[in-house]
């Protein structure tokens, strides 16, 4: 007699393709946007600041899509100026869970424009890439 057996879901955790050096504009550039068709985890962020200095300023905003089709809501925004503390140089953004749409945005508003290091990571059911 043949039994059934479940396998509940799994995510996949990996670093996104997103992860690298990010040029910084004077205007608001999406620097990683992820969804899916079903419940996935964004897993967070490392963002490295130390090249920051001066009166350098940089906006970091979080934003989420809450329904299908709607538009992107700040879910968090930070800004951080001049050189970060050399003991505590970068930032993490932790995880949020997801079905419609989490991008991060950047900016920088003073100072010389600078290229910031960014990984990424979210965790997908396995199948949805």
């Amino acid at each position: 007699m043949a039994t059934g057996s479940g396998m509940p879901p799994m995510l996949n955790l990996k670093r996104s393709t997103q992860s690298g050096s990010k040029g910084m504009s004077a205007v608001s550039t999406t620097v990683y946007s992820a969804s899916s068709t079903q419940p996935y985890l964004f897993s967070g962020a490392h963002i490295d600041l130390s090249p920051m200095a001066g009166v350098d300023n940089i906006i970091i905003t979080i934003q989420k899509q809450l329904s299908a089709g709607a538009g992107f809501v700040n879910h968090d925004q930070m800004t951080y100026t001049g050189p970060m503390p050399p003991a505590h140089p970068s930032i993490y953004i932790q995880s949020i869970p997801d079905v419609y749409g989490v991008q991060i945005l950047m900016q920088q508003t003073a100072g010389v424009l600078r290229t910031i290091n960014c990984e990424f990571y979210d965790a997908k059911r396995l199948g949805l890439g």
